[in-house]
This record gives structure tokens, sequence and C-alpha cells, in this order.
């Protein structure tokens, strides 16, 4: 049965994300999967695909969640915000590194004080830490600095011209990654992960949100949501993209967006059709469950499944459950613990003036 407080399938769906960046890091310790044309493998690329679906959730889930607090107070708070991401990420993310600065100095894992610097800091989307154990931390950059200015533009232009700004990013970031891929080659690797050159994923979800605030409907998001389309979105996530994902300057001008559009579509159709068959499955208190922990399983995966060394097939398995187990402590003792002291020491509404207050239109 879904939970009605929360937005149907999207814990699933943050599950299946979750699991895509496991396999795909149990993939390449493993070395397996390459096994399509191009010398492209299909579990090796899961993970990076699963954060753009993480992308795609979180400007929408964003979105909606300054639009709700817009209806419900009239404006929208950027303290009560940051506050609220505050104890959201940090105390989870501060412990994993606490625990990898503990095994770093005793050479049990390599990360330099300035790979930590980059971390605590989120830059390593810009600034490659050189350490695998903190460099899944680019997408936790992205996302902060993705909080850093949405909020207040939202809250600056109003809802209607967030959505045209929403659609322009969304034009301009593919261009971007294009003139970054033919004329500045010693970025290219840098391109999945640097803000100026991933925002797009994050402005569809905020474009979809501010597309139903807007207009209750969205003929994008009813083509988006037909079975057949969402069918196929989720074939090219699981397949295509990961073929794409090799092919140069086709997928920085395509390849990205599409792959964001097909997560949309999926996330579309999961939010209309929880009741069905998979919508069921979605919804059901496992997938519901790795969805609430997948923060945390992200976190820790990390020190888990290392792939620069390869490593016996027996052995995946128990560095996947380890990954699991960190991930249920953290949740427990970490993050439940936090977002309980958050709720009580709630932060008062804001009595400085604000900027403006966020229209519709």
């Amino acid at each position: 049965m879904v939970d009605k407080k929360r937005l149907p399938s999207l814990d699933g769906l943050r599950a299946i994300s979750a699991a895509m960046v496991v396999l795909g890091h149990a993939g390449k310790a493993l070395h397996v999967g390459r096994n399509l044309p191009f010398g492209a493998g299909v579990i090796d690329v899961w993970g990076p695909v699963g954060v753009t679906v993480f992308f795609v959730i979180s400007g929408f889930l964003i979105t909606r969640l300054l639009l709700e607090e817009r209806d419900r107070t009239g404006t929208i708070s950027l303290r009560a915000f940051y506050w609220r991401r505050t104890f959201r990420i940090l105390p989870a993310y501060w412990t994993y590194l606490a625990v990898v600065a503990v095994l770093a100095s005793f050479g049990v894992v390599a990360a330099s004080p300035g790979a930590f610097a980059r971390a605590i800091f989120f830059t390593t989307n810009y600034l490659n830490p050189g350490s695998w154990v903190v460099n899944h931390s680019w997408s936790l950059s992205v996302e902060e600095q993705f909080y850093l200015f949405w909020p207040f533009l939202l809250l600056l232009l109003g809802a209607f011209k967030a959505r045209k700004t929403a659609i322009a990013l969304m034009i301009a970031t593919p261009l971007m990654r294009v003139i970054t891929f033919v004329f500045i080659p010693g970025m290219r690797p840098n391109i999945t992960a640097m803000l100026h050159l991933r925002v797009d994923a994050l402005m569809l979800g905020c474009w979809a949100a501010l597309e139903l605030e807007e207009f209750g409907t969205s003929r994008v998001l009813d083509f988006l949501a037909r079975p057949v389309v969402a069918l196929g979105s989720t074939f090219y996530l699981l397949v295509i993209s990961c073929v794409m994902r090799r092919a140069g300057v086709i997928n920085a001008g395509f390849g990205y967006s599409i792959e964001a559009i097909s997560a949309l579509s999926v996330i579309t159709w999961g939010l209309r059709n929880a009741d069905s068959a998979v919508g069921r499955v979605l919804n059901s208190k496992p997938f519901v469950h790795v969805g609430v922990i997948s923060y945390s399983l992200y976190l820790w995966q990390q020190l888990w499944l290392s792939h620069e060394l390869p490593a016996p097939i027996w052995r995946v398995p128990l560095q996947v459950l380890g990954a699991v187990v960190c991930a249920e402590l953290s949740y427990r003792f970490v993050e439940v613990p936090m977002l309980k002291l958050r709720s009580s020491l709630k932060a008062t509404p804001d009595k400085q003036p604000q900027l403006a207050p966020v229209r519709a239109a």
C-alpha cells in the first residue's frame, strides 16, 4: 500500500538507482559486462546512469517542496531550506568521511588531506580528489552547488520565470558540453561531473515540477508517461545509454540529455501508475526501504566496492553486503537521529525581509 505522505514510486526508483550504482561498481570490480559493440559494457556504466536518475528526482522533489512551502506560507524561506538540507546531508556524509579518515591514517585506504578538503567543501566535481573512496562526492558536490542557486532563483524570479530559466539551461547545457568536448579536450573526463555541464538533468526535474504547478498537466509529461515510452526509456537507461556513454561528442551533445529525459519518463510513469503491477513492486516495503536508505548506501558502497584491483567473484557479494550493513547502520544511528533533532530544533520562520514573493505566474 502506498504511503500517502510520500510521493508514489519515488522511493522504489531511488532503490533501483542506488542498486544501479552498487551493481555498476560491483561489475567493475569483477571486470564483467563488456559485451556490447565498440567495447562498451552494460553493468559497469549503470553507476553514472543511476546518478542521472537521482539528479532528475532531486530537481523535481526540491522544486516541489519549495513550491509547497510557498503555497503554505506565501513565500520561501532560504534559512529554513538550508536548515533542512544541512541536517539531511551533512551528518551522514561527515560520518562517512570521518571513518575514511581513520582508515586512511592506518594506510587501509588512500586519501590525501587535499582529497578530504575537496570533499568537505564539495568541490570534487571540479577538482579531482585523486582518491577512489571520496571520488563519488562529485555528485554530492553537484547537488550542493545546485542548492546554492536554485532556491534563490525561484524566490527571486517566481515560478513562471524560473520555469523559463530551467528551459534555457536545459538547452544551453548540451551546447556547453559540446564546446568543452571539442575545444577543451583536456576536460573531457570531467564533463560528467561539472555542475555547468550536468545541470540540465536537475533542471529537467525542476521544470517538470514547475510545469505541473503552473498548468496542472502537461502534454510533454503526458507523452513521457505513456507505457510504451516509459518502457523504451527503461531500455535506454539500462542498455543503450551504456553504449552512448562512450560515443564521445555525440554523447556530449545528445546522450546525457536523452538519458535525463528517459529518467523523467520513468519517474512520471511511476508517479502515475502506483497501482499497476510494476507500481506495486516499486511501492513494496523492500523497495521503499532501500530507497529510504539509498543516500547512506550511496555513501558507503564506495568504500566497499573499489575496482582499482580485480576482485574474486566470491568476495564481491560480501563487499555488497558490507555496504548494505554500513548503510543500515548509518541510516538508523545517524540519519534518523539527526532528522529527529532537526524536527525538535525546527527553525522559526524568517523575520528578515524576503527578496520577493514567489508567484505562479
